[in-house]
């Protein structure tokens, strides 16, 4: 007798795998934002004017790219389903363990090149537990995200029982709050905060938090068609984008600092909330048509953090090779940035299938 042919079952996507796209995007663009960085910020802080138009174009629209990490964690995240404890023991075995690995290589891989005295080195690490040294600016990110972590099983309960409308009323405040930087330019003191206050009403409404509870906002009470999801995250983005670049081009002429010149580029500002809500909701169009195309992007979404965290030593030695190659900032931002992803991507690959990898690729 024949055997019996298994019946053909059709693949059905996971309703998240879009967010390995969407992070791999997001760390992208991070490259693309710090590749940037070689044609407006000089060796000693100081505003280079001359390469102002591609480095406004694709830097403006990057300004979303840490957002959507913190999107990306309160969508998965919240509510957590475990106890705090076990959250903490996951969550940072997987966060502090490479950090702490990397921030050590950043000290002692310039001293080992020659870019940096013994002292300096010494300083890089034992500067580690209080914040990130001048040759790791980038992990300033991971500091950031202690404190996310940190707060997500205080706020996780509330999200749980949080109702739609309550929600909103905290995330209502909260925009309140990301014009805050654009009112501080004619009113520095807001919501009774003076020289002994530094702390405005809406404080604790304020900052990355929002994006957390945005991205379980997304989730759980945002139900649109992709057609529609897909315009409207469009309109955001464009609003969003018109408004960063505008603001960066008028600041660039009498920005006397850094801090002043991104007004605009700062990440809780209304002008990036609306680019990163608009980016996860293109982004969340997206599924995939086979089991191997979605595993693939799961894997190379696996070690982003590790790419995060390794990147600018990467970054620093690939910069000069390509400005003298290509020359023109509108080529070498875009090359330098996927080109960074690339080897540092081959690099945490290689790293991943050492013992114990997870303890420096994440």
């Amino acid at each position: 007798m024949p055997a019996i042919a298994p019946p053909n079952v059709a693949f059905k996507s996971n309703p998240t795998a879009y967010l390995n796209i969407l992070r791999i995007f997001a760390c992208l663009m991070v490259l693309t934002v710090h590749s940037g960085e070689f044609f407006y910020i000089g060796d000693k802080g100081q505003i280079i004017r001359e390469n102002h138009v591609w480095v406004n174009n694709y830097g403006s629209f990057m300004r979303a790219c840490v957002p959507l990490f913190v999107m990306i964690s309160g969508y998965l995240l919240l509510p957590i389903k475990e106890t705090a404890s076990v959250f903490y023991k996951r969550r940072f075995t997987r966060l502090l363990i490479p950090f702490l690995f990397w921030s050590v290589m950043y000290a002692l891989v310039p001293y080992l090149l020659g870019t940096s005295s013994i002292s300096q080195m010494w300083h890089d690490l034992y500067i580690i537990p209080i914040n990130f040294a001048p040759s790791a600016g980038h992990l300033w990110f991971v500091y950031m995200f202690i404190g996310v972590y940190l707060f997500i099983p205080i706020f996780s309960p509330w999200v749980q029982t949080a109702s739609k409308r309550f929600k909103q009323f905290f995330l209502l405040i909260w925009v309140i709050t990301l014009c805050f930087p654009y009112i501080k330019t004619i009113i520095p003191e807001v919501w009774g905060e003076c020289f002994w206050n530094k702390y405005h009403s809406g404080y604790y409404f304020s900052g990355y938090i929002g994006y957390l509870l945005l991205g379980n906002y997304i989730k759980e009470h945002v139900t649109i068609s992709k057609w529609g999801g897909f315009t409207v995250g469009a309109v955001l983005v464009i609003i969003g984008y018109i408004i960063t670049n505008l603001v960066f081009s008028h600041q660039l002429p009498f920005a006397k600092d850094l801090p002043e010149l991104e007004l605009s580029w700062a990440f809780p500002t209304i002008n990036v909330a609306l680019m990163a809500t608009g980016l996860f909701l293109i982004f969340r169009t997206i599924s995939f048509k086979s089991a191997a195309t979605e595993s693939f992007f799961a894997k190379i979404s696996g070690l982003t953090y590790g790419m995060y965290l390794a990147h600018i030593l990467v970054l620093v030695q690939l910069a000069p090779i390509i400005t003298n190659w290509l020359h023109h900032v509108v080529l070498i931002i875009p090359v330098l940035a996927i080109s960074t992803f690339l080897v540092t991507y081959i690099g945490i690959k290689l790293l991943s299938y050492l013992p114990g990898s997870k303890y420096f690729v994440g």
